[in-house]
């Protein structure tokens, strides 16, 4: 079970269970293998499986920051924040 995913340089760290697994492959590459209904890129360096989001709170006026329920804390750029807002509409 994949909760999220961070890049690292040309790398990605693969969180599952509040541990993580590195992996030499860029994120864009990744990205381009989950499903797009259960993975959403939040971040040019984040991606959320959407099964495992606790809570999506305000950061500020335009950023959402997303709760894992492993306790994790992700914080989306401005884009993901929109793409998030749409999805929960």
């Amino acid at each position: 079970k994949l909760d999220y995913v961070e890049a690292q340089d040309d790398y990605v760290c693969l969180y599952s269970q509040k541990k993580g697994y590195l992996k030499q492959q860029t994120i864009s590459s990744l990205e381009a293998a989950l499903d797009p209904k259960r993975f959403l890129r939040i971040h040019r360096s984040h991606i959320v499986n959407l099964d495992f989001v606790a809570m999506i709170r305000p950061f500020d006026e335009r950023r959402l920051l997303v709760v894992m329920q492993g306790g994790a804390k992700v914080l989306a750029s401005r884009t993901g924040s929109q793409a998030l807002r749409e999805l929960v509409e």
